[in-house]
């Protein structure tokens, strides 16, 4: 974190201001010096995955930057990116089914259908690579989340198998320019972290399969959820007809998560302070160590008050936003409930200790009760909440 020079500030709209600054805001240089990384290490990476496996070749992967910091949303350093891997099955996509009838929330099925499984034993498929395909689905013909992680994990295996190794780091080599990678599966995806001098990079790639809406434009991937908890006539469809599951591990291994990154981020489109505020919250949430409280919680949270306010709100100042957004975050942990935006059935929180969201709660009605006796008189009170090493404050 950068180190804020002492000085006298007017009001706490000015704090907030220098926190997002020197806190919060990301450097371009190095912004657009890991992304320059990123890019390179990704695009070779994903050419060695296509030499190795012909059935990944064969389902003509393509990369789309989503996440956090494509969302504008990232705090501090760009040094984490969450990059879908998006790929295509060469059959028609309207026979397949996505059946939500025996699960929960934003969880489906995917049921494929019989053109599916001949392509494992067709002679032209079976050669590039559709063998492998033959065990992913169970007797009811449910695609298995399991067996399609692992056979992921194994084509990231194999591209690094061909990569020579020093100091147990592998090494890519890519214009003369040396790069260190190492691997590891993480949920839903298979983290890369990129090692370039004393720069660190996590990239979270995310095997998906995208499909659209059957009422959004011309597509070849239309289709449609069955008995879905999630609300699809919802306008934020309308123009944002794309949608994604990810083999994100449950109990259950035939579930599959249904995703929404382009519906979210045409809700935060236009919204002017709504990212700042966001970004503000998250890092109060970090620098207070509440470790549970994931990103998407928070976000959710600025998704659903955005849906019930005007664009007039998000007009106001940062400081009347942060502080109207922390009352909201305290009040829904003293009732331990924030609900999934697009499933308000399923409430985020439900795995939380009940105890642990009475602290968070109490904790914030202590700094937001701080913040109101002193913002007049002691406005710097901020840093000591906001900021990892308190600004000299009482």
């Amino acid at each position: 974190m950068k180190t804020t020079k002492k000085k006298q500030f007017k009001n706490i709209e000015e704090v907030f201001l220098q926190i997002n600054h020197d806190y919060v805001k990301i450097n371009k240089r190095e912004s657009k010096r890991n992304n320059l990384v990123l890019r390179t290490v990704l695009a070779e990476i994903l050419k060695i995955m296509r030499e190795c496996d012909p059935l990944f070749d064969s389902m003509k992967p393509r990369l789309d930057y989503l996440g956090s910091y494509y969302d504008g949303l990232r705090v501090g350093h760009p040094t984490e990116f969450d990059i879908n891997v998006i790929l295509k099955l060469p059959i028609n996509y309207s026979n397949i089914k996505l059946d939500c009838t025996k699960t929960e929330y934003d969880y489906t099925n995917v049921i494929l259908p019989s053109e599916f499984r001949r392509l494992c034993k067709s002679t032209t498929t079976s050669k590039k690579g559709f063998t492998k395909t033959e065990l992913w689905c169970d007797s009811t013909h449910r695609l298995s989340v399991v067996k399609f992680r692992s056979w992921m994990q194994s084509v990231v295996d194999s591209a690094f198998s061909k990569l020579p190794i020093s100091n147990g780091r592998h090494v890519l080599k890519v214009k003369n320019i040396i790069y260190e990678l190492t691997a590891k599966m993480s949920g839903p995806a298979n983290t890369i972290t990129i090692y370039k001098n004393t720069n660190i990079i996590d990239v979270d790639l995310v095997p998906t399969f995208a499909f659209d809406l059957p009422s959004g434009k011309k597509s070849k991937t239309k289709i449609k959820c069955l008995n879905s908890a999630v609300n699809f006539h919802r306008e934020e469809f309308e123009y944002n007809s794309r949608y994604f599951i990810v083999p994100k591990p449950t109990r259950d291994e035939y579930l599959w998560r249904l995703t929404f990154p382009f519906q979210e981020r045409a809700c935060m489109k236009k919204q002017n302070n709504f990212k700042s505020a966001l970004k503000l919250i998250k890092l109060l949430r970090d620098t207070q160590r509440f470790h549970k409280l994931a990103s998407y919680y928070i976000k959710s949270l600025f998704l659903w008050e955005a849906r019930s306010q005007n664009d007039e709100f998000w007009m106001k100042s940062l400081s009347d936003l942060v502080i109207y957004m922390l009352k909201k975050l305290r009040d829904h942990l003293a009732s331990k409930e924030i609900k999934n935006y697009w499933c308000s059935e399923n409430n985020l929180l439900e795995k939380l200790k009940h105890e642990t969201c009475i602290n968070w709660s109490n904790k914030l009605s202590h700094i937001i009760n701080d913040i109101d006796q002193k913002k007049y008189h002691n406005p710097s009170i901020i840093f000591k909440y906001f900021t990892v090493k308190p600004f000299n404050v009482n």
